[in-house]
Order: C-alpha cells, then sequence, then structure tokens
C-alpha cells in the first residue's frame, strides 16, 4: 500500500527529507491531515479505494486529525505534520501572526456559504425579536465568527448593544438548541443547514460568502524545501482525486462515503456539491489573502500595525501569486441538470 494513516496522538517525528535514512531508491514520506470537513471527501474516496496512490513517488501517510484548526496548527507546529489543508482565514490568521508556515497552493475555489436561520415557529418575529436573542455558532470556528462581524455590520448590530452568541458543537446541538429555546437563532454552514430548511423546521433569514477560496494547502518551512517535490505532487494528486470523485460511475461509491462518514444524504448531496470547486493548484489570488486579513482585521481577530502580510508567506520556488485579472483556470466541480442528475464538469 502506498498510504498509511495515524491518529493525532502519533509520536512526534523530525521534519526534513527522509530519503537519506533508508538509501537513495526509498520514497520519502509525506504527512497529510486537514481540518477543512466534508471538502476532504475527495482525498478521503481517493484513499479509500487506493486511485493512483502507489503511483504517488513518495508515500503517503494520511494522519487522522481532530476537526479543529488550533490542533492542526499545533500538530504542523510540533512536526507532526508537514502539509496540511486548513481554511483560509485559519492560515491567514496563523502567518499573520508570525507562524513559519508556508501557503503552497488553494485547494477549494469556492467560498464558504453562512446562513442565519431560526425556528419557522417564529419566523414572522424575525425582523425584530431576533436580535435580541442568543444566537448560536459552531464551537472554535473562525469563519463563523467572521460571518457572524459581517451580519453585524448589516443589521448596525452595534448600535443595538451587540449580540449574545453561544458556542454549539455540532449541527444536532444546534437543532436542539433552537427547538428548545436556548438559542433564537443559528448561524450555520448553508449545506449543513438545508435538511433543516427543506423539511420546513428553521427559516432563513439572511445570508453571505466569506468572499475569498475557502481553503489552502500549508507546510512546514522545513517541508517546502527538503519534500518541495512532494508536496507539489501531493497537490497535483489531490486534483486528481476531486476529478475522479466527480466521475459519473462513481457516485454511488461517492454517495455512500458522503452519507457513512459525513452523514449527508440526498438533495443535501446536490445542494453541497452545487457549492464547491476543487483548484488544487500551486497558485494562490493575492486578493484572497488580502480580503481574508482585512475581514480578520476588522472583526477585532487581529491587531493592525504589527501583522506579516501573507503574500510573504507563500513557498518560495513553486506556489505563484495571481493578480486580480489571473484565474486558476479549469477547477473539479459538479453540474446538475434539471432533474438533479449529477454531471462531472469544469470550471473557471
Amino acid at each position: 500500500m502506498g498510504t498509511a494513516s495515524a491518529s493525532c496522538e502519533a509520536p512526534t517525528a523530525s521534519p526534513g527529507c527522509e530519503c537519506d535514512k533508508a538509501g537513495p531508491h526509498v520514497k520519502p514520506r509525506l504527512r497529510v491531515g486537514c481540518a477543512i470537513g466534508i471538502a476532504a471527501a475527495p482525498i478521503q474516496f481517493a484513499l479509500a479505494n487506493q486511485l493512483n496512490v502507489d503511483e504517488l513517488a513518495f508515500h503517503l501517510h494520511w494522519v487522522k486529525c481532530p476537526p479543529d484548526a488550533d490542533a492542526v496548527l499545533a500538530m504542523l507546529g510540533a512536526g507532526l505534520l508537514d502539509l496540511a489543508i486548513l481554511q483560509t482565514e485559519d492560515v491567514v490568521q496563523a502567518v499573520s501572526l508570525g507562524s513559519s508556515l508556508r501557503i503552497c497552493g488553494t485547494y477549494t475555489s469556492s467560498p464558504r456559504r453562512f446562513g442565519l436561520y431560526v425556528s419557522s415557529l417564529k419566523a414572522q418575529d424575525a425582523a425584530s425579536e431576533v436580535l435580541r436573542s442568543p444566537c448560536g455558532v459552531l464551537h472554535n470556528c473562525l469563519g463563523a465568527q467572521l460571518a457572524v462581524h459581517m451580519l453585524g455590520q448589516h443589521r448596525d448590530w452595534q448600535a443595538l448593544g451587540g449580540l449574545y452568541l453561544r458556542p454549539l458543537s455540532s449541527l444536532e446541538a444546534a437543532k436542539t438548541a433552537i427547538a428548545s429555546g436556548r438559542v433564537e437563532m443559528v448561524l450555520w454552514e448553508k449545506y449543513l443547514a438545508y435538511d433543516c430548511v427543506a423539511s420546513g423546521e428553521w427559516v432563513e433569514v439572511w445570508q453571505a460568502d466569506l468572499p475569498w477560496s475557502s481553503s489552502l494547502f500549508a507546510a512546514t518551512k522545513e517541508a517546502t524545501y527538503a519534500k518541495a517535490q512532494s508536496v507539489q505532487r501531493f497537490i497535483d494528486w489531490a486534483k486528481q482525486a476531486a476529478e475522479d470523485f466527480l466521475q459519473a460511475e462513481s457516485v454511488e461509491d461517492a454517495e455512500k462515503l458522503l452519507a457513512s462518514t459525513y452523514r449527508l444524504v440526498g438533495v443535501s448531496v446536490i445542494v453541497w456539491l452545487s457549492s464547491v470547486s476543487w483548484a488544487c493548484r500551486c497558485q494562490v489570488r493575492r486578493e484572497d489573502l488580502s480580503a481574508a486579513l482585512q475581514s480578520l482585521t476588522k472583526a477585532g481577530l487581529l491587531r493592525s500595525g504589527t501583522l506579516e502580510p501573507p503574500v510573504r508567506s507563500l513557498a518560495k520556488g513553486f506556489c505563484d501569486l495571481l493578480g486580480a485579472d489571473e484565474a486558476f483556470g479549469d477547477t473539479a466541480r459538479r453540474e446538475f441538470t434539471a432533474r438533479g442528475r449529477m454531471q462531472p464538469g469544469v470550471g473557471p
């Protein structure tokens, strides 16, 4: 097998190239993890089906990580990972605060989409009463905090005295909290809330996108020097994994994985797939980094004046910075017919 998996409790390993430890013909090892949730499904699918894994010029060691960006960032810092896929806002915050991580490329080029939801029983009061009520948000989710700030600007909550937030651990916890009155509204990612809206349990009263590509590849500084070729080849392999995941003949197996691993079934699968595009390129848009930095600063999650510009953290030698007039080119995404049948395709 070309892959291995390990828990986040794996022993610390020294970073750097491992080629010289067992002879010149031994493949180097690349330890990769993520904290992006369901967007990692194509990689999970490729690993489960061993798609093109043995053809890699390195041993892919997929590390099972907690679904928490802080934990994955700590694992990178401790040398437990060489490369990770993280939400863009988490990477920008880390490198702006002085982390030595290097940005190696863009994983998903589509934005994260959030919605504000109230109980259908209280939807008529959403315009007024809900502004004075607690709002449930996913615990330790930087993207949700930024969406709350955007919502606050939209509704001018500062003039109304602010908003009390109540952290929630999961969608099930959010459903229970809003049904019991523990919160009067929740701010959640739209694809996750789809079933609640479709069933009539929740009503959407506001929505917004975080205006940047949603996730990036980030590596340790050591890995971008000692394992630069392996990092680039993994990004290329991830692009192929996304395309394989979206092929028509893979639909049934892909749906099984989404159902078993992420509890996503039925129309929710179509809703999610129609909202995401995988770039998987050693390229980063300048405006993605600047927009995330600006949003973090405005929301008070970074202090201006002592920040490192994120563009300085690009991996030298292989990660290109795209300007405002430049695009990623083809991205792996799913198109749908009017009847909702999945069709493979590429997007700009």
